[in-house]
């Protein structure tokens, strides 16, 4: 990237609705400083255009924290799991530019038959 926008964002479609309950994050690999420091996270269903905001139990935008260095994982485990197809991260404090890694937690072999019941 070459313009720092507040309004940036990475989304990952994970071709269908699947539960997911975390997300690990990283900096920028090889000797740089560069690295999120606080996010936040918004998802939709499958077939729908609504995005959902992650907030806390009270319904206020919850903001992750991020890294503190390029190297070392942070894992944010959900508080509710949530089910979705396309999930969006947007950053919203960075070093030197928001440039990350990262990895959604979830369940890989879970079928939907509802959206609130998973089946092996």
């Amino acid at each position: 990237a070459q313009i720092r926008e507040n309004n940036s964002w990475i989304e990952v479609d994970l071709l269908e609705n699947r539960f997911v309950g975390g997300i690990v994050t990283w900096g920028r690999r090889h000797g740089s400083t560069q690295y999120v420091e606080t996010f936040k996270i918004e998802y939709r269903i499958d077939g729908s255009s609504d995005w959902t905001k992650y907030t806390d139990i009270s319904g206020s935008l919850l903001t992750f924290a991020g890294n503190e260095d390029t190297y070392q994982p942070v894992l944010n485990d959900f508080a509710e799991r949530i089910v979705a197809r396309y999930i969006r991260l947007y950053p919203l404090s960075w070093e030197e530019w928001p440039t990350m890694r990262w990895e959604l937690l979830g369940c890989a072999k879970c079928k939907f038959s509802h959206l609130t019941q998973c089946s092996s």
